[in-house]
């Protein structure tokens, strides 16, 4: 075989590594999410004011939203996170305030 066609040889294989690497590197890039303007005006809102961290807290707000938008009052809303996530009505009245005037601000009630 030629240096030539070894050489082409090369380049395509090499070519074709690369292409399959970046192909599986793509979805790993693409983690973690960065948090938007609503999620860092609601975490800061809601930081030290509830119990969990960065995770918990938009999870709690994300369920407050759903909450809201299938037309559970606020007061419902409250008692439910409390519950779940043991904390108490006034921690659960700053996430719910907070989500409200963050991520759902078009939520009934």
């Amino acid at each position: 075989m030629s240096m030539w066609k070894r050489g082409v040889r090369l380049v395509v294989f090499t070519a074709a590594a690369w292409a399959a690497l970046g192909i599986a590197a793509g979805p790993a890039a693409a983690w973690p999410i960065p948090y938007t303007a609503e999620d860092i005006r609601y975490l800061d809102a809601t930081r030290g004011n509830f119990p969990g961290d960065d995770d918990q807290l938009l999870l709690a707000g994300k369920q407050v939203c759903r909450l809201l938008y299938t037309g559970q009052p606020s007061a419902a809303v409250i008692d439910q996170i409390a519950a779940q996530y043991g904390a108490g009505p006034e921690q659960a009245g700053i996430v719910v305030r907070a989500a409200r005037g963050t991520m759902c601000t078009q939520a009934p009630g």
